[in-house]
């Protein structure tokens, strides 16, 4: 049940009174607060969200209250209502796709929104939603954690919000599209949303360039003949987690030849029971044919032959031969990353993830000369504005490259030009 906590300043004083409950009064319920001046409004709003269920009170907007003196007039106009029932009949969408929106309504839109009425200019404008979007720039999201064990909390993405306030403007473009219409217009159009590119340092770390030389050192660190060759060919190939823990020796084409390539039609993908299985890349950009090079070439036929494996056999898996969960490859990952710091062999300040390996596979190419569009196909990027975008600063070679050519110019001299193919 929802519970009142008075709010002390550092003097010891009282300043305010905050409602706290878990969304639905479950463990697994996302945990909501209201603040309030006075601990009799308090308790007055406690007793509405128990008589709710453990729910944000009809027609309640958090930090703004009663919007609107009628309540939500009939439950499926009740926004809670509405959305889950748009989502279950949206049609062309993965069974995976649809899970994931009603979590994240659950988690993200209905704690604000939930008993508001769909149809309502005062419960769904343009203010209310602005609110929302700054709530949600405020929040902090826990991923992982520190080194000290403590969970590690950064702001929210500005894609991810721009994410959550998509789903919040489809709900209510399908509300304006309805026949009738119930609602005149969408007011999740007239938000000004954060840009992506304004994430911030916090966020840019997230993506760690590896040098050639930090790479190798890596590899070393790792204990396992099978995370070593997993290093090799994920560097060498630049496919995502889900692409190489799927290839099998029938992915490989010509592999004795003087072409060797992989091909990438199938990933790892998860039901919507949340279970695994091996389906279709998402996108038509994601499935393509790589060629791959002697070192790749080598660590297949290492583990073809260590594993005895048959067309079907996957080339990485598990202790008993299942799939390679990314939560046990990652923790190998952490302690490997950690013995290669103690050598001295990485910066302190770079803790990359196994996807950071795509990332320098990347920049290694684009670093060495070979143009974006070339790269964008090789890693499957949809637009070659994300992989422009991703990669754009490159390794410090490539920093090199462009002082050389800037004080050549400076100096008068010709630059340089090397060719980009």
């Amino acid at each position: 049940m929802a519970s009142v906590h008075p709010r002390k300043n550092r003097a010891g004083e009282i300043t305010s009174y905050q409602v706290k409950w878990r969304d639905g009064g479950t463990r697994q319920g996302a945990g909501q607060s209201e603040s309030f001046d006075n601990e009799d409004d308090a308790g007055v709003f406690k007793a509405a969200v128990d008589e709710a269920g453990q729910h944000w009170p009809p027609g309640w907007v958090k930090g703004r209250g009663y919007i609107a003196a009628e309540q939500v007039a009939e439950d499926a106009y009740r926004f809670r209502v509405y959305a889950t029932r748009v989502i279950e009949n949206r049609t062309g969408i993965e069974e995976r796709y649809r899970g994931a929106c009603h979590k994240e309504l659950a988690k993200w839109v209905f704690p604000t929104f939930g008993e508001c009425d769909v149809r309502s200019v005062e419960h769904f404008s343009s203010d209310t939603v602005k609110a929302w979007v700054r709530q949600l720039e405020r929040t902090k999201v826990y991923r992982g954690r520190m080194p000290d064990g403590s969970p590690k909390g950064k702001p929210m993405s500005p894609k991810t919000i721009r994410n959550l306030h998509g789903l919040l403007s489809s709900i209510l473009g399908e509300a304006v599209r309805s026949e009738p219409p119930l609602r005149a217009r969408n007011p999740c159009e007239l938000t000004n949303l954060p840009r992506i590119d304004d994430a911030g340092a916090e966020d840019d770390e997230d993506i760690s360039f590896l040098t050639p030389q930090e790479v190798h050192a890596l590899r070393a660190a790792f204990t396992l003949r099978q995370d070593q060759l997993m290093v090799d060919v994920k560097y060498g190939t630049g496919l995502r987690y889900s692409e190489l823990t799927s290839l099998a020796p029938k992915c490989v084409l010509d592999i004795d030849g003087v072409r060797p390539r992989v091909q990438v039609r199938r990933a790892w993908k998860r039901d919507e029971h949340g279970g695994y299985y091996i389906g279709t890349p998402k996108t038509k950009r994601s499935r393509r044919t790589l060629r791959v090079s002697t070192s790749v070439v080598a660590a297949l036929v290492e583990l073809q032959a260590a594993a005895g494996l048959d067309d079907d056999g996957l080339y990485f898996t598990g202790d008993k031969g299942q799939r390679l969960h990314y939560s046990t490859f990652h923790d190998r990952w952490q302690r490997a990353v950690k013995r290669a710091k103690e050598a001295g062999l990485m910066p302190k300040h770079k803790n990359p993830t196994p996807h950071d390996l795509r990332h320098s596979h990347a920049a290694a190419l684009i670093s060495a000369g070979h143009g974006l569009t070339y790269v964008q196909r090789r890693l499957g990027h949809e637009s070659v504005k994300t992989t422009s975008d991703l990669y754009g600063h490159l390794l410090p070679e490539a920093d090199d490259d462009a002082m050389a050519t800037i004080e050549a110019a400076m100096s008068g001299a010709r630059p340089h030009l090397r060719s980009v193919g």
